[in-house]
């Protein structure tokens, strides 16, 4: 009877937190790294999950926040829609999310702006046109990693290992 009951006991520990996966970003709009040439009405992020409308973000360039007229939380994106335009520089989207698990996970998204002349003219100087590529309107997983991957990790292994350990008493040990 006792066998039994720890059985389910780990099984019932394990079981939740095998099947709780973090949310994470799937897609963002600017990429990661591109060069933005255009007008730029919105940011909207993708994640992997829904996400709490406690999840937010901030643009900067320079150390200095510019101002989003609207930030909002939309089942698995965030869209951020910008008060004016861009100017030429280097920027950081900064963002933070509660994920339906509940835990906080946080990242960054840098791109350029580059007014169109300039982009091409500096295109064209170090690139022949046979290698032009257009910007990634979409940035993967692989390019912004989890800030969490560890935990993605760490929380499985942790299981398996009660799990064994659960069988293991259950099952493991012969009695003389």
């Amino acid at each position: 009877m006792k066998k039994k009951v720890l059985f389910w006991f780990c099984l019932l520990l394990i079981i939740p937190s095998m099947a709780s996966a973090h949310t994470e970003l799937k897609s963002s709009v600017p990429a990661s790294g591109q060069i933005v040439t255009g007008d730029l009405n919105e940011i909207v992020l993708t994640f992997a999950g829904e996400i709490e409308s406690l999840s937010t973000m901030t643009l900067v360039m320079d150390g200095k926040e510019v101002p989003l007229s609207t930030v909002k939380p939309e089942g698995d994106k965030m869209i951020g829609t910008l008060s004016s335009a861009l100017n030429e520089g280097s920027y950081t989207i900064h963002w933070e999310i509660a994920g339906e698990d509940g835990h906080q996970i946080t990242g960054e998204i840098p791109f350029t702006v580059q007014l169109e002349e300039k982009a091409e003219q500096n295109t064209e100087a170090t690139e022949p046109d046979s290698q032009k590529e257009e910007p990634n309107e979409q940035a993967t997983a692989a390019e912004e990693p989890s800030s969490n991957m560890f935990m993605n990790i760490l929380i499985p292994v942790i299981s398996l290992l009660v799990l064994g350990a659960g069988l293991y008493l259950l099952f493991g040990r012969k009695r003389h």
